[in-house]
């Protein structure tokens, strides 16, 4: 289960958090429970949670997981997509006076008929803690429930992206313009990502890179396959002095160049950012006779080095 949208994995956020440049303005979590798993992250590694802190990790999850069955209940979000159990969900709760899934297990034995759906909507798609509840057997958290728990406590800390394209242009023209080069699988040796623009703002600061990642078009046998691959944007921002910078969004825009907002300002001091990439996703699709095709995460280790002025 996901139900964070994260720029970069929560792993990436957690490293620079700990490493994190002066001036951040980081939000604080709405429960307790969230606190505590924020807190642990310190010093603590989201595979490590469940096993650490089990009591918030359950109690983290379960609560995502009500809040994705309160959603699935509604009917508002493509039942038939998914699956007979979810269109059984939806029937039966259209029956039912309850509307929080949570009087669910606050009131046992109280709508039978919605209270089975519930379950077997749960144990479809693999919500382990919240099919325990729903049996009324306490599961212990595992390893995956402690990455989710990390992924929501970092959403919870970090501020919203600014709005807007203003800010002051920091970048500094290199010989190189801020370029990586080709990928294992590139067809020559040109460079295929430039950072376009630095932008500093009241809060945080833009970084713009174009990627041109390479694409082929061949013969195989009686039809045509296309290979391509696409750019996932950084996955990490350092600057010369050491400190880390929060990913706080991306926007691919189908544009070629790839936004992302950072926080927070550059550090007093900063004169160079390392800006490592998230690596790329790998496609390969047969065009003809029969349409048909692959795709794969390709992880590539690049950096990219621009300068900074005043």
């Amino acid at each position: 289960m996901r139900s964070t949208e994260l720029a970069v994995p929560a792993e990436n956020t957690v490293r620079a958090l700990r490493r994190l440049a002066p001036g951040a303005r980081l939000r604080r979590p709405r429960t307790p429970e969230l606190r505590v798993i924020a807190g642990a992250l310190r010093d603590c590694a989201p595979p490590e949670l469940a096993r650490a802190h089990p009591g918030p990790v359950a109690r983290v999850v379960l609560a995502a997981q009500l809040r994705a069955l309160d959603r699935a209940m509604t009917g508002f979000f493509a039942p038939e997509a998914g699956g007979p159990d979810a269109a059984r969900l939806v029937r039966a709760a259209g029956y039912s006076r309850i509307r929080q899934a949570r009087l669910l297990l606050d009131r046992p034995g109280t709508e039978p008929g919605l209270h089975a759906a519930a379950l077997a909507w749960a144990e479809a798609r693999g919500h382990r803690i919240l099919a325990g509840e729903l049996r009324g057997v306490r599961e212990l958290p595992a390893e995956e429930d402690g990455r989710l728990a990390a992924e929501l406590a970092v959403a919870a800390l970090l501020p919203r992206a600014e709005a807007g394209t203003g800010g002051r242009e920091v970048l500094l023209p290199s010989p190189d313009g801020g370029q990586a080069g080709p990928p294992p699988a590139g067809p020559d040796g040109s460079s295929f990502l430039r950072v376009r623009s630095v932008r500093v703002g009241d809060h945080g600061f833009q970084v713009d890179v174009h990627a041109d990642p390479p694409v082929d078009l061949l013969r195989d046998g009686d039809g045509l396959t296309l290979r391509a691959l696409w750019w996932n944007g950084l996955g990490r921002v350092v600057d010369d002095l050491g400190y880390e910078y929060l990913l706080l969004a991306k926007d691919h825009a189908g544009t070629g160049t790839v936004r992302h907002w950072c926080h927070p300002r550059l550090a007093p001091g900063a004169r160079v950012l390392r800006l490592e990439s998230a690596g790329y996703r790998g496609e390969r699709v047969r065009l003809d006779p029969a349409a048909a095709g692959t795709c794969a995460e390709v992880l590539v280790k690049l950096e990219l080095t621009v300068r900074l002025g005043a």
